[in-house]
């Protein structure tokens, strides 16, 4: 992976598991599976906050808008993948180009500021990624990470 900073290596699965943790604890009422499919070992070049960053975005995002059920999938396939669905009302498919702009947010009535998506828009570009917008298999949106080699 290239990215900003100095090159620095993030180990993704205490990373995963510390953001498990937190995310839990923000929404008692609400079921987190976690599927991680790398070796205990696996690091990637990604700064470890902006992999933090990147993971509590997509974590907290689904976590406000699911009804009861997200699931966070991590794989290495030409890079590392990421991809978080909930199972909320969703964002129609006329939508997602405007998810990640500055400032626009789609429903007003959680709280927020509409700049989490489009952090992560940022981070995502600065390692040359991309970030897609889905339904998910369960009803809500599915958001996927991808950064390359």
């Amino acid at each position: 992976f290239a990215g900003p900073g100095s090159g620095r290596y993030a180990a993704v699965i205490p990373e995963v598991e510390a953001l498990g943790d937190m995310i839990r604890a923000l929404y008692p009422g609400k079921y987190f599976e976690f599927d991680v499919a790398l070796p205990t070992d696996t690091a990637v070049a990604v700064e470890r906050q902006d992999l933090s960053e990147m993971l509590g975005i997509v974590l907290d995002n689904a976590g406000k808008w699911a009804k009861r059920h997200v699931i966070c999938r991590v794989r290495i396939d030409n890079g590392l993948r990421i991809e978080v669905e909930d199972d909320g009302p969703g964002v129609a498919s006329s939508e997602w180009s405007k998810l990640g702009q500055r400032g626009v947010r789609l429903d007003e009535s959680p709280p927020g500021h509409g700049l989490g998506l489009a952090i992560l828009k940022q981070l995502v570009g600065d390692y040359a990624g991309e970030l897609t917008f889905d339904t998910a298999a369960v009803g809500g949106l599915r958001v996927c990470i991808a950064l390359p080699d």
